[in-house]
């Protein structure tokens, strides 16, 4: 019994799937100007321009003020450019802002900008979309995306489609604080037209991020954490094949049932591989109170696999998940691990299609690292930014990640 017990393992062995080999490139650093204590800025967001340039985008606090830049690290000079005018001040630091770049280069930045609060309006911002043709060293344009309201318009997702059409999902309360809803606009003339606005959903959690992602041949996904009956907070997707003109109904990644009387402030990722197959990362704590990352796949999303736990996590908190998919559907999924004095950043990737995930590998040096971003390059690298505190000084790290052939590292398959 022992033999055969024996034979079957070594046959399973044989039989799984081999992970490509994770190798890291050189690590660029960009040093934000202050002392540690100084310094307050929002997770920093990465895109990748068609020559294989990282470009960032983050806010900062300046006196009474938040300002938006972009950089390209490990380019001479490095400098910051400063995105939004003196009038219109960035609302706050809670979230990086939304940054994709268009099929002719174009440079776009998602974020709000504060404005007057009637009384008794606890919040109130407009959505902005900054544009760049120069690879962001000026910006021309700061389309004011949605109705003129005075309630907050964040919490949003940013995406391109192959046509060059941007679209942004938000999240407002137009019709009332207890009846947060997402919303979607296309863009057209190159960031500068808002062409329709779509309404995906009129129960969604008030402040966990939407995420886009645009794929090949028109689809888009839009995910988004919604409210079910009994405070039941679970995330759901809603798909396009059209560019984002029309939406099918949303549909639930998973039944978590995590039941929370509030807004936990989380959300998730999505990605969209160029056979269609769409992939999710989102944080629950399911109906076990349990913080998790979970990760699930769909073929045409209609429905999603059984989720995988991405965490390892006992004595820590995951949190900030992000991924990226290529046209193979290789993807890699980066997040926060944290305890009370650790904070590292962590990393899974799939190469077989989600079905199987390498182990965890983690890429940050200092105590305190933080907020991470992933994105795809032209090169077939993908690309990881965070934040990392190193006394006295606050950095912003980026660091180019690739999937080589396939080698002899173990694969993880989650339960």
């Amino acid at each position: 019994m022992h033999r055969h017990l024996l034979i079957g393992v070594l046959l399973s062995i044989a039989a799984a799937p081999r992970a490509a080999a994770l190798t890291l490139g050189a690590r660029v650093e960009f040093l934000h100007p202050g002392l540690l204590h100084e310094v307050q800025i929002s997770g920093a967001a990465v895109a990748v321009d068609g020559n294989g340039d990282a470009i960032i985008a983050w806010v900062r606090r300046e006196g009474a003020h938040n300002t938006l830049y972009c950089a390209r690290p490990g380019k001479e000079p490095t400098q910051a450019t400063r995105v939004n005018p003196h009038e219109l001040p960035v609302d706050s630091l809670h979230q990086s802002p939304g940054l994709a770049i268009g099929p002719q280069g174009e440079l776009y930045l998602s974020w709000s900008s504060a404005k007057p609060k009637p009384q008794g309006v606890l919040f109130a911002s407009d959505l902005r979309l900054s544009r760049s043709l120069d690879g962001g060293r000026h910006f021309d344009t700061h389309l004011q995306v949605n109705d003129e309201r005075p309630i907050a318009h964040s919490f949003e997702g940013i995406g391109v489609t192959d046509d060059g059409t941007v679209l942004l999902s938000w999240i407002d309360s137009r019709d009332g604080w207890e009846r947060a809803g997402t919303y979607v606009a296309r863009i057209g003339r190159r960031g500068t037209q808002r062409e329709s606005v779509h309404t995906l959903d009129g129960e969604t959690c008030v402040c966990c991020r939407v995420h886009v992602a645009t794929g090949a041949q028109g689809a888009v996904a839009i995910l988004w954490r919604k409210v079910f009956p009994g405070n039941i907070r679970d995330m759901v997707l809603a798909l396009s094949h059209d560019g984002g003109r029309s939406f099918g109904p949303p549909v639930l990644l998973h039944a978590d049932r995590w039941q929370l009387n509030a807004c936990p402030h989380r959300g998730g990722a999505a990605g969209i591989g160029d056979n269609g197959r769409i992939y999710a990362a989102w944080y629950t704590e399911g109906a076990e109170g349990r913080p998790a990352i979970l990760f699930a796949t769909s073929s045409d999303g209609s429905r999603f696999t059984p989720p995988q736990r991405i965490d390892a996590s006992s004595g820590s908190i995951p949190d900030h998940v992000r991924l990226a998919v290529d046209s193979t559907g290789r993807a890699v999924i980066v997040w926060q691990d944290a305890t009370a004095v650790h904070r590292r950043i962590l990393l899974r990737y799939t190469t077989d299609g989600g079905r199987s995930v390498s182990p965890i590998h983690s890429l940050s040096q200092a105590m305190k690292a933080y907020a991470p971003d992933v994105a795809l390059s032209p090169t077939g690298e993908f690309v990881v930014v965070w934040h990392e505190e190193q006394f006295p000084v606050i950095k912003t790290i980026v660091q180019p990640v690739r999937l080589g052939a396939p080698a002899q590292e173990a694969v993880v398959r989650s339960p």
